[in-house]
């Protein structure tokens, strides 16, 4: 299931009905690399426990689909520093250490995967 959601949003992407941020894919931008990124948001990364199953957040992580970036502008090249570094002094909402795994768990290849799976399903979201 997850992958057909990958390709329709790939496909929403690549039909030009982005809004707020970049219009067409950096060269990083892949399919099988987004499909990596699917399995590692999923799995080793464990994004999915904090930003949701499909990126609409928990109370732990914020939402990654819609709304505004607050520490970025939501290219690819911001999403594969903050999610490499964004753990790092980062405070939950009740002021305890941020516990986002990513950046001790993956490698920089696993880093730019996962940013690429952000990318695809971030287009609707605004720049800050």
């Amino acid at each position: 299931m997850r992958s057909g959601w990958l390709v329709t949003i790939g496909t929403l992407a690549v039909a030009g009905t982005l809004t707020a941020q970049e219009e067409r894919p950096p060269a990083a931008v892949t399919v099988e690399q987004a499909r990596q990124g699917l399995d590692l948001y999923h799995g080793k990364g464990a994004c999915a426990i904090c930003h949701g199953e499909f990126g609409l957040g928990t109370p732990d992580g914020p939402e990654l689909v819609r709304g505004r970036w607050k520490l970025g502008n939501g290219s690819y090249d911001w999403l594969v520093h903050i999610s490499r570094h964004a753990g790092w002094g980062a405070r939950t909402r009740e002021g305890e250490p941020q516990p986002m795994r990513g950046p001790t768990v993956l490698d920089s290849a696993e880093v730019a995967a996962v940013a690429v799976y952000v990318w695809t399903i971030s287009r609707g979201r605004a720049g800050s």
